[in-house]
């Protein structure tokens, strides 16, 4: 049920999010995409997934970087716009997708990286396990996510739990916002180490005040 609300959600606030997007509106962003990019470009991956790429702008910034970027995304509005914007390859592929067993074409890839787009509970460590077969070996997993301590910022106990609103905070006029599921740090490392995964690096993320706003988890497929 929760995987339909999260799709009907971005359907209906596909072009409001292109709108915030291509305005630059989101003002953590400007950190956090310095980060990502700055993540990925020091990789040695050549060949990268982004995967609920929506409008494309990390997978165009792989190109800019040398590399090769390719998307997939389970809503189709975002990505015709992402099409529009760049010349990689974007294909409508679902999370539920990935789980049942579909490779993304042109598998294997060297990396696939996840931008604020996990929004799932039980479903992830079956994801993760599953995006293997669509990596090389040795390929990494790159997450950026909100960072932890969101939950104690924003006066909730400091555990794994489900949020109920992820549009809430952002400008626009977003609307249904989706239910999200927010991990504490041991929660995180837990569920990787479930996946198969190994940790090699968690780079935190700070704004202008040096508060917390994402943390970025470099994974290693064993």
């Amino acid at each position: 049920m929760k995987e339909n609300k999260i799709k009907t959600s971005w359907e209906i606030n596909a072009e409001q999010w292109i709108h915030v997007m291509d305005k630059q509106e989101i003002a953590s962003r400007k950190f956090t995409n310095e980060a990502i990019v700055s993540v990925l470009k020091a990789s040695e991956a050549k060949k990268i997934v982004d995967i609920g790429c929506g409008e494309g702008w990390l997978t165009r910034a792989i190109t800019e970087m040398g590399k090769s970027g390719t998307g997939i995304d389970a809503t189709v509005s975002l990505l015709e716009n992402a099409k529009k914007k760049g010349k990689e390859a974007y294909h409508h592929i679902s999370y539920e997708d990935l789980v049942e067993g579909k490779l993304i074409p042109k598998a294997p890839f060297d990396a696939a990286v996840f931008n604020f787009c996990l929004y799932q509970n039980k479903e992830l460590i079956s994801l993760l396990k599953q995006l293997k077969n669509s990596l090389i070996f040795n390929g990494e997993i790159i997450i950026q996510t909100l960072h932890p301590l969101y939950l104690t910022q924003n006066q909730l106990p400091y555990t794994s739990q489900w949020i109920a609103d992820s549009w809430k905070g952002l400008p626009g006029s977003f609307l249904d916002g989706h239910p999200w599921y927010a991990r504490t740090f041991e929660r995180w490392l837990l569920d990787f180490q479930e996946a198969g995964l190994i940790v090699n690096a968690i780079i935190e993320v700070n704004n202008q005040d040096a508060i917390p706003i994402s943390v970025i988890f470099k994974t290693q497929v064993k």
